[in-house]
C-alpha cells in the first residue's frame, strides 16, 4: 500500500511539472503599439464556402515613417476562444508588395501556436512612404454549431485581429457567406466592445463592415447565424489550446508518446526488480559468523556502510588489543599498541584501519577544529567504505545487478530530462517528458544504496546468519533471550557489533534485564568515561567520536568551499486571432 501511495504521489509530481506550460498560457495575441508605421487602409475580403473553408484576401496600405525597415509580418493564432477544441491552421499563403511578388517565410512561434509570415528580406530595406501588401490565405472548417436556438450554424470571426501593432486609419471588410446572414452582430474592441456603426447586409449573403480610425491592438469581430447544417470542422482536438504545449496537436502522436512512456515505466520496473532481493529468514544466532568483523557484517546486512561502522571497527580493534582509545576534552587520540602483530588475525576491513596509524606507538589525534585531521578522516572513511565493498566482491558474496553503479546516474539523468522537457519544451509537447519521467519513477529504487549489487548464494547465507545475530542483539529480551550467566564478557565483546548494527541501547537493555545489573565498561575505554552512568558510555562514545569526526571533516570542507567557485456573440472573441507589424 505504501509503495502504491508512493507511485501515485510520484506520478502526481511528474504530471504537475509537465503541466507547467498550461498554467502560463495566454488567451490571445497582442503586441506592443508601434509608431514606426501606420496602416492607412485595411481592406479584406472573406469568402466563406459551404464546407466551412475560409479564403481571405487582405489588402494593406502601409505608411513607413521610419527608414531601415525590411518589411512587415502577419501573425495567425491557431487558438479560437469561441471554439476551444478547434485549431485554426492557416495554409496556402501568398503575398505581393506593390503588385509584385515579394520574398517571405513562414515561421512557427510559441511552440507552433502562432504562424508568422515574415515578409521582406534582411539584405534589403523598404523605402519610406506608402506601400501596398496583398496577403492571401486559407483556413479550413471555420463554421461552428450555432449557440442560439434560431441558429443552426454560425460564423464568428475577428475580421481584424487584435495583434496589429499599428493604428489603422480606415478599414473596409467584406464577408461572402454560403447562406443568408441572420442576427448579425459586430463589435470594435474587447469584451462587449463598441457596436460597429457601419454594418450592412444583414439578411443577405454579403456583409460589409466599414470603420474609421482604430487604435493599435483593436480587434473588429463579426458574428452571424447561418441557416445551414454545420459542416465538418477543421482540425479539432479532445483538449483545448491551453494544453497544446503539453499534449501537442496530434492524437496519434500523443498515443505513441503514451505507449513509449508505458514501455519506459515497464523497463524501469523490470530493471529495478532485478536489483531487488527477498529478505531471507533470520534464525537466532548467538555469535557472529567466524572471521567476520563488524564492518563486513554491516555491509552484508545492509549493502551499505557508514561512519558508525567505522567507529564500531575502531572499538572492535581496541577490544582485540590492536589500539587504545582515549578521549580528553573533546579530543580523541588513537594509539597503535603493537603494530603488525596487534592487527594480525583481524579481518581485512578492520586491518585496513591500521592505515590511519604508522606502526607501534604511533598516534592519531582528532579534534573538532582540526582541519588536517578532518582531511585525513574524510579520506580514511572513504577508503574504509571501499574496502568493505571490495572485500564482498572478492569473497564472492556480492555481484553487480541492475544497472550496477550507474543506477543513480541514470535515474537522475532521466529526472533531469523530464525537467528540461518541461521548462524548455524542445518538442513543443511536454508529454514527451513522461518517457524519462516514468522510467525514473518506476526505477527509483535504483538510487537506493546497494541497488547496484546483489548477494550471491554464499552472500545470502551470510546475510541470514548476520541478520540472526543482529536479531539477538536488538530484540527485546522477553522475545529473544540471551543467557549471560557465566559469560558477562560477551557483552563487552559484542558492543562493537551492536554499534555497527545501530542497536547499542537495546543490547545494554537486554543485559540489564537478564542480569539485573548495569552493563560493564570495556577496559579499552580506560578513564574516558569514568563516572558516567552505567550503560550510557556506549552511546556517549559513539556520539562523541562521531561529533568529533563530523566537526573535523566540516572544518576541512569549509576550507575547500571558501577557495572554489462562452454562448452568443461578444466582441474580442472568435477565430482569426493574430496580428502583425513591421520589422
Amino acid at each position: 500500500m505504501k509503495r502504491l501511495a508512493a507511485y501515485v504521489l510520484g506520478l502526481g509530481v511528474l504530471l504537475a511539472i509537465l503541466l507547467l506550460p498550461a498554467t502560463s498560457w495566454d488567451s490571445g495575441t497582442v503586441s506592443d503599439p508601434a509608431t514606426d508605421a501606420a496602416i492607412t487602409s485595411y481592406a479584406a475580403d472573406f469568402d466563406l464556402a459551404v464546407d466551412g473553408d475560409l479564403t481571405v484576401e487582405e489588402t494593406l496600405e502601409f505608411d513607413f515613417r521610419t527608414p531601415g525597415k525590411h518589411g512587415i509580418f502577419r501573425l495567425w493564432d491557431r487558438a479560437d476562444a469561441s471554439a476551444p477544441h478547434a485549431r485554426r491552421v492557416v495554409h496556402d499563403v501568398s503575398v505581393t508588395m506593390d503588385g509584385r511578388d515579394v520574398a517571405f517565410e513562414l515561421l512557427k512561434e510559441d511552440h507552433g501556436r502562432v504562424t508568422d509570415a515574415k515578409i521582406g528580406s534582411a539584405p534589403t530595406t523598404v523605402p519610406t512612404g506608402l506601400h501596398t501588401y496583398v496577403i492571401r490565405y486559407v483556413i479550413d472548417g471555420v463554421i461552428e454549431p450555432g449557440t442560439e436556438t434560431h441558429q443552426r450554424s454560425q460564423f464568428y470571426w475577428q475580421l481584424i485581429p487584435s495583434g496589429w501593432s499599428q493604428t489603422i486609419e480606415q478599414s473596409q471588410l467584406t464577408v461572402h457567406l454560403p447562406a443568408d446572414a441572420r442576427g448579425t452582430r459586430c463589435f470594435i474592441g474587447f469584451g462587449d466592445g463598441q457596436p460597429c456603426d457601419r454594418l450592412s447586409g444583414d439578411g443577405s449573403d454579403t456583409l460589409t463592415v466599414r470603420t474609421g480610425e482604430l487604435a493599435a491592438n483593436t480587434p473588429v469581430t463579426l458574428g452571424t447565424g447561418l441557416d445551414l447544417a454545420t459542416p465538418s470542422a477543421g482540425l479539432t482536438l479532445p483538449w483545448t489550446a491551453r494544453f497544446d504545449r503539453v499534449l501537442g496537436t496530434s492524437v496519434p502522436l500523443l498515443a505513441l508518446v503514451l505507449l513509449l512512456a508505458l514501455a519506459a515505466a515497464v523497463v524501469g520496473a523490470v530493471v529495478s526488480r532485478r536489483s531487488w532481493e527477498r529478505q531471507p529468514g533470520f534464525p537466532l544466532m548467538y555469535a557472529p559468523p567466524d572471521g567476520l568483523g563488524p564492518a563486513q557484517a554491516t555491509y552484508i546486512l545492509r549493502e551499505t556502510i557508514d561512519k558508525e561502522a567505522y567507529v564500531a571497527t575502531l572499538m572492535y580493534a581496541a577490544e582485540k588489543g590492536a589500539i587504545d582509545l582515549d578521549r580528553h576534552e573533546g579530543t580523541w587520540t588513537i594509539t597503535d599498541k603493537s603494530g603488525f602483530e596487534g592487527w594480525a588475525g583481524l579481518d581485512p576491513v578492520t586491518g585496513g584501519v591500521a592505515h590511519l596509524l604508522g606502526g607501534p606507538g604511533t598516534t592519531f589525534t582528532a579534534s573538532p577544529k582540526d582541519v588536517e585531521a578532518g582531511k585525513r578522516l574524510k579520506t580514511e572513511i572513504a577508503s574504509f567504505e571501499q574496502n568493505a565493498r571490495d572485500w564482498a566482491t572478492r569473497a564472492g558474496h556480492m555481484v553487480m545487478s541492475g544497472l550496477g553503479g550507474l543506477g543513480s546516474t541514470v535515474i537522475l539523468g532521466a529526472l533531469a530530462a523530464e525537467i528540461v522537457v518541461a521548462i524548455w519544451n524542445p518538442f513543443s509537447m511536454t508529454a514527451v517528458g513522461l518517457v524519462p519521467g516514468l522510467f525514473a519513477l518506476f526505477g527509483a529504487s535504483l538510487m537506493a544504496r546497494g541497488s547496484g549489487t546483489k548477494r550471491t548464494r554464499s552472500g545470502r547465507d551470510l546475510w541470514s546468519r548476520v541478520g540472526g545475530f543482529q536479531r539477538v542483539l536488538s530484540t527485546d529480551s522477553s522475545k529473544e533471550r540471551f543467557d549471560f550467566s557465566g559469560r558477562e564478557e560477551l557483552y563487552t565483546a559484542y558492543i562493537p557489533w551492536a554499534v555497527a548494527f545501530g542497536c547499542a541501547d537495546e543490547w545494554a537493555a537486554k543485559y540489564r534485564t537478564e542480569t539485573a545489573s548495569e552493563p560493564p565498561v570495556p577496559s579499552y575505554f580506560g578513564n574516558a568515561y569514568a563516572g558516567a552512568a552505567a550503560g550510557s558510555y556506549v552511546s556517549s562514545m559513539v556520539d562523541d567520536f562521531s561529533s568529533t569526526v563530523d566537526s573535523a571533516i566540516s572544518s576541512y570542507q569549509a576550507t575547500q568551499s571558501s577557495s572554489s567557485s462562452g454562448g452568443g456573440f461578444s466582441g474580442g472573441g472568435g477565430g482569426g486571432g493574430g496580428g502583425g507589424g513591421t520589422w
